[in-house]
């Protein structure tokens, strides 16, 4: 049997109805034990009938009244599930996207400001984003953590993240809980610090106040994805729904081998086990599956989102950019703004080479394609990596190993 650990691509796999067979990463391993027991007690039945003359049985027409109730419970936990999934998936890929936009952003602004004030200014803007980072997928990996964060009662009930820090504006570090008193920080470090520090001077403008806001509200649109993801992990499905759900659907199915083994099926036990089978792993399949997608960040199964690979594909774009930006400090002072603009298009032509140099090396392809330029640049292949939560570098941040 296949495995997608996690992802798969349809399209390269071989034969449509490949996907059938696979085992890791489907509800098999979750339904297939309570599939045996079906089987094992359809069998015990029917030796009893067939034996002792002993026959266990319910009404048929009940038990088809009640799937009525459990077709309706099952697909509308589905569909919120999903929903849930969905709404994390989107929220989670804003957020980081958006942190690296403001990094971005403030590399741009803050690029003809040389002095050694300003590089300090935009390394710990840097730190601080990548902290953030950091802090986010801490928090919506841990359930409880999540929940005390929405009640604001993480200090009196102790949970919280170990070690998280945050670099004040005198240098001090403090140890915070919420992610939301880093972005304080950082807010507080983007308007205010930057007002102190690039001052212009030389040629150079002075910072100007929509460009500060301007990066106060790429900061606002991160707090708002932030506050829809930590309502997703903070807010299960009602518990009235789930129980009520799970109390019908367990019911129905443990009984479906009493249904089969009524005057109807007393000719005909090969398809009741494959019908036992095959009901078994169709309702309780879907009620499971709503227990995967309801909690898309935990890291239990295999399709829950991937919130960590995400910081981390975050935090190496955001060490990309600054190191694009060094290189092209590194070119020294232009002459003109042509030159200078030239100068940096032709550091991001180099810098865009070389990723597509690096990713080429990752690139899963058919044996018989070729590869180009443009596939190796376009193809999804960057070398996974993931985020150490208990490393730190000098600074005091973790740090990202591959």
């Amino acid at each position: 049997m296949g495995s997608t650990n996690g992802y798969y691509d349809e399209l390269h796999i071989r034969h449509p109805f490949l996907m059938v067979f696979f085992y890791s990463g489907t509800v098999w391993p979750l339904v297939l034990p309570y599939c045996c027991f079906n089987v094992f007690l359809l069998t015990a039945l029917t030796v009893l009938k067939n034996y002792w003359n002993i026959s266990i049985s319910i009404l048929p027409q009940g038990h088809a009244l009640m799937s009525l109730l459990i077709a309706y419970l099952g697909v509308s936990k589905v569909n919120l599930a999903y929903e849930r999934y969905m709404s994390a998936q989107i929220a989670t890929g804003h957020a980081f996207l958006i942190l690296r936009e403001l990094h971005q952003l403030s590399i741009t602004l803050t690029e003809n400001f040389e002095n050694a004030e300003a590089f300090e200014w935009r390394r710990d803007t840097r730190q601080t984003i990548i902290q953030l980072v950091h802090e986010t997928v801490t928090a919506l990996r841990d359930g409880k953590h999540a929940a005390a964060l929405a009640r604001n009662v993480g200090y009196r009930l102790g949970v919280g993240i170990d070690g998280s820090k945050v670099l004040n504006s005198r240098g001090g570090i403090h140890h915070y809980e919420d992610p939301m008193i880093l972005v304080h920080a950082l807010r507080s470090h983007l308007y205010n610090e930057s007002a102190k520090i690039l001052k212009g001077g030389d040629g150079v403008p002075e910072l100007q106040l929509l460009e500060r806001c301007k990066m106060i509200d790429l900061l606002h649109e991160f707090t708002v994805s932030y506050r829809n993801l930590v309502r997703l992990a903070s807010s299960p499905l009602p518990f009235v729904l789930v129980q009520m759900g799970r109390t019908f659907i367990f019911i129905w199915t443990l009984t479906i081998p009493l249904v089969l083994t009524g005057a109807d099926f007393v000719q005909e036990y090969p398809s009741a086990f494959f019908f036992v089978i095959l009901l078994t792993y169709g309702f309780l399949g879907l009620e499971f599956l709503s227990r995967m997608l309801s909690n898309p960040f935990g890291d239990e199964i295999k399709n829950d989102l991937n919130v960590r690979g995400m910081g981390t594909a975050a935090i190496i774009g955001i060490k990309e950019d600054a190191g694009l930006s060094e290189m092209n400090n590194l070119q020294g002072n232009r002459s003109t703004a042509t030159n200078a603009t030239t100068g940096s298009l032709r550091g991001i032509v180099q810098k865009r080479q070389e990723s597509i140099r690096k990713s080429a090396r990752y690139a899963r392809l058919d044996s018989g394609r070729k590869v180009d330029a443009v596939d190796e640049y376009s193809a999804n292949s960057f070398k996974y990596c993931e985020m150490d939560e208990s490393a730190g570098n000098a600074d005091g941040f973790p740090v990202v190993f591959s």
